[in-house]
């Protein structure tokens, strides 16, 4: 053994990721993020509507591909780099667009 951590106690912390990833979409999905701008319209409202919520999901989906695995690997990589992209997209919405 190299120096390597057991897969059971990296996964039991990455399920619990998940699970609160998924809480936290669960309730921005129902009672919502707070985040209002009501001068948005098309594709930014779109994006302030549903980004936050996206995000949180994506996040879950990679905590949870990493579970299952017992460590990260490409697809969970990919989800939460997609995860990071949105939430810059939703950042510039919020703040930075017209």
């Amino acid at each position: 053994m190299s120096g390597e951590r057991p897969a059971r106690p990296r996964r039991a912390w990455l399920a619990a990721a998940a699970a609160a990833s998924a809480l936290i979409a669960t309730v921005f999905a129902t009672v919502g993020d707070g985040v209002e701008v009501p001068t948005a319209s098309g594709v930014r409202a779109v994006v302030i509507d549903a980004g936050h919520t996206l995000v949180w999901m994506l996040l879950a989906l990679a905590f949870l591909s990493a579970a299952v695995r017992g460590r990260w690997g490409r697809l969970s990589q990919v989800l939460a780099l997609a995860a990071g992209g949105l939430y810059l997209l939703f950042l510039s919405a919020v703040f930075l667009w017209p």
